[in-house]
């Protein structure tokens, strides 16, 4: 994935270019990747919100289709439409950052060929120079990078180069981070995407033991999905946990930073668009009443 290794090879080589410090460059990388993918976390963050505007719809329509999948399945599709949301609207931006993690970590272990821009030639003579064999050696082009001051890997007293290790327990606050940042990302996305009425009866959850029927009917709405978002707020943050303590420590300071400004990103705009989806679906709303009353004004009457 040269097509993608590449730029970020030259971008984070511009930034740390201005701030000669590795760690601080990650951060700022990391900033500017999410400027880039703004246009794209814009259309996330529209179809969450609007997707969870329109729970209680949704949930009328489980109701009065409860015994007709195939109705329901009608019904959800054209409530959608009429609503402009997609189920699927938030995956892009989670598509596009997997591939630029992936490189990431190559740019990391490979800084002599994509941050300096060093030929092959070059890297192998420095290799030579550093006493440093190039094969098999997953961290070479980092040692000597590091070896030859290539490229300043300090920060804040940790050497980013290398990976976390119990025999400095400091280093062992990275992972740890990244894992928190990542269980705190996920605990408030579920907490922001979930129904008005959810969050105002949150303190009354005891009271809810008296009536085992709104149990009941959730799991019969949507146990799987419900269930697998629990679960992988549980998964992320140790495979997370797992991976940074892998890897350089430079690649748990980019986890760390990128979830720090995804739950500052999610916060402002779930905020933004809760508001204005909320006003749109009820103006929305009235004017469609106003119509149906319309081609049907003496419908109310005919019932009285």
């Amino acid at each position: 994935m040269d097509i993608i290794k590449v730029p970020i090879g030259y971008l984070l080589d511009w930034i740390y270019g201005f701030v000669n410090n590795y760690g601080v460059a990650l951060i700022l990388f990391t900033l500017a990747v999410k400027l880039i993918l703004l246009p794209l976390t814009l259309k996330q963050q529209k179809s969450m919100t609007k997707m969870q505007k329109l729970q209680p719809k949704l949930q009328a329509l489980q109701e009065k289709y409860k015994n007709d999948q195939q109705m329901l399945s009608q019904e959800t599709m054209k409530l959608y439409k009429e609503y402009g949301a997609s189920p699927m609207g938030g995956c892009l931006p989670l598509l596009i950052q997997l591939p630029i993690l992936i490189s990431l970590y190559r740019v990391i272990y490979e800084p002599l060929k994509y941050m300096c821009h060093y030929s092959a030639d070059k890297i192998a003579a420095l290799a030579k120079a550093a006493d440093i064999s190039l094969k098999g050696n997953a961290m070479a082009q980092i040692n000597i990078a590091q070896k030859l001051g290539e490229i300043n890997f300090d920060f804040f007293g940790l050497n980013l180069a290398q990976k976390p290790s119990f025999d400095l327990w400091v280093t062992l606050s990275i992972p740890v981070l990244a894992a928190v940042t990542t269980y705190l990302s996920s605990k408030i996305t579920q907490w922001m995407n979930r129904k008005p009425e959810e969050k105002k009866d949150e303190p009354k959850k005891p009271q809810r033991v008296l009536s085992t029927e709104p149990k009941k009917n959730a799991q019969n709405n949507a146990p799987s999905t419900e269930g697998m978002t629990k679960s992988m707020s549980v998964i992320m943050p140790i495979f997370t946990l797992w991976i940074t303590w892998t890897l350089p420590m430079a690649m748990g300071v980019y986890w760390i930073a990128s979830n720090v400004f995804g739950i500052i990103q999610t916060a402002l705009l779930n905020n933004f668009y809760a508001n204005k989806f909320s006003e749109e679906i009820e103006i929305y709303d009235s004017e469609k009443k106003a119509r149906q009353s319309e081609i049907h004004p003496n419908k109310k009457k005919r019932r009285n």
